[in-house]
């Protein structure tokens, strides 16, 4: 197929669209995912040399791109063709930088809304119409990009290990349903604290805008919340819009979530999760901003991240629980290279405010674990009633991490980890004002001390460590000596 710029021939008019949401991958999986983007990256780089060389002796001549042709175009609808190039064929003349610069990102845009499998762009010199005015003052070309199509239908079968549980899931999925990057998932799984969750979810691009992804998930779950000796059970929607950005690490989602819940009371003797079991209802819209320039997700080199979450919860009247929430996390990665190591330093801290007279067990913070403050059991901090950890409505935790290489092994996976982490969690008392509960967040920490090893897998971080509670409280649910994580987010 080829698209024609507006000067040459007339263009229907264009509308916005494209994308699929993150997916529940094998490791395997993930990390062939990996290698076929690092590959494209790599081709993407040397189309970019060849371009460069290509255009080195006319560098100073303008650039008209006569018409752009893509290969496979019965994939895709002319719509969303047509939105994706548009930078190429709006512009009847660009630089030779600007030109670089919007293949790059076309380029991007296909490969991150995962609607091929493979991408390669070549560039071919034409003549220019003896027609055409200014005839020999710019150089035409026609990009074109040979792309191989994503295949529709995807099914899999696969297991999950991380955070203290293990479960199974069969997930079926439509890709590129209506030839512009839509995407439709479902996925049923079983495991040993999801007793049963099945998930449809459809995303697509805003607009044919791969920039913004439109993504809305209806669920069904039941969980073991072991904490509490309780079940629950969620049915719900969630609407959601975010961004991926190509040339910027900052990103945006706003959420409307809609669920329904049903907490079951097994064995826990609390009065609040007697009192509280039964229906409830989440009615909420929030916002979350993300900025991330580190290198891997889950054992940064360099890099920072910072985070922040908003959350307003009773849309309705019939909302039993209404709440304002707001979250932040920060990560700062500093090397030390005269030691082979690098320091991580991470904080997070939340705030829970209810409107009612109280919080929903069910929204609350909890910490505490191997993946959060080590040294405790999981949500092992903060208030406890009876048998039961029944969380906080604030919260503030951290930790220093020193990691090292292996003599000898620089290169591996493998590193020698020494940490130091603290963390609170409180109720709300409405009584001091909020900014007397802050002060009472800020002092009086648990605090523990670790060292041990662990290995960065692409797909996930596993922990092998031995920890010690250095400053402890009388409810505090302490785990002594060897303890061990895995999982993708680590304190």
């Amino acid at each position: 197929m080829s698209l024609d710029n507006e000067d040459d021939q007339f263009m229907e008019s264009m509308r916005p669209a494209s994308t699929s949401t993150t997916q529940t991958l094998t490791a395997a999986e993930k990390e062939l995912q990996r290698l076929q983007q690092s590959k494209q990256e790599q081709l993407l780089q040397q189309n970019k040399r060849y371009l460069e060389d290509l255009f080195h002796e006319n560098r100073n001549q303008p650039i008209r791109v006569k018409n752009v042709q893509i290969t496979n175009s019965q994939s895709y609808r002319d719509t969303f063709l047509h939105a994706q190039f548009a930078p190429l064929l709006n512009t009847p003349v660009v630089s030779l930088q600007t030109y670089l610069a919007c293949i790059g990102d076309i380029s991007k845009n296909l490969i991150k809304s995962g609607v091929v499998e493979n991408l390669l762009v070549s560039t071919n010199l034409v003549n220019p119409s003896m027609f055409s005015r200014n005839l020999g003052a710019s150089l035409h070309v026609v990009p074109v990009f040979n792309v191989i199509p994503v295949k529709r239908f995807f099914a899999k079968t696969g297991t999950n290990i991380g955070n203290g549980e293990g479960d199974g899931y069969i997930q079926f999925q439509l890709r590129n349903l209506f030839g512009g990057g839509e995407n439709l998932i479902f996925d049923a799984i079983t495991g040993t604290k999801t007793l049963s969750s099945y998930l449809v979810n459809y995303n697509q691009p805003v607009f044919n805008n791969l920039n913004y992804i439109s993504e809305n998930i209806v669920s069904l779950n039941t969980r073991k919340l072991d904490w509490i000796q309780s079940d629950v059970t969620s049915r719900g929607m969630v609407n959601k819009v975010y961004t991926q950005f190509n040339n910027s690490k900052l990103n945006h989602e706003v959420v409307l979530e809609n669920t329904w819940k049903v907490l079951s009371n097994k064995a826990s003797k609390s009065m609040e999760v007697i009192q509280q079991s039964g229906s409830q209802y989440k009615s909420s819209v929030g916002y979350n901003m993300i900025y991330d320039t580190r290198d891997n997700k889950h054992l940064p080199s360099v890099g920072k991240l910072l985070q922040l979450g908003i959350e307003y919860n009773g849309l309705f009247k019939f909302n039993k629980y209404p709440y304002f929430k707001t979250a932040a996390q920060t990560q700062f990665v500093q090397q030390l290279p005269w030691i082979n190591s690098r320091v991580i330093l991470t904080n997070k801290m939340g705030v829970l405010f209810p409107l009612g007279d109280k919080s929903s067990l069910l929204d609350r913070f909890y910490i505490g674990g191997p993946n959060d403050v080590r040294s405790f059991v999981l949500n092992g901090l903060g208030p406890k009633d009876y048998n039961s950890c029944i969380g906080g409505d604030l919260f503030l935790n951290g930790g220093v991490s020193l990691v090292s290489d292996i003599p000898k092994y620089k290169e591996s996976n493998f590193k020698i980890h020494n940490f130091l982490n603290f963390g609170k969690l409180i109720p709300m008392d409405k009584s001091i004002g909020l900014a007397g509960n802050i002060m009472n967040l800020t002092n009086e920490f648990s605090v523990s001390y670790g060292i041990g090893i662990l290995f960065n897998h692409p797909m996930a971080r596993f922990e092998l460590n031995f920890v010690l509670p250095l400053v402890t409280h009388e409810r505090d649910i302490l785990r002594k000596g060897i303890q061990y994580g895995i999982g993708v987010s680590f304190l």
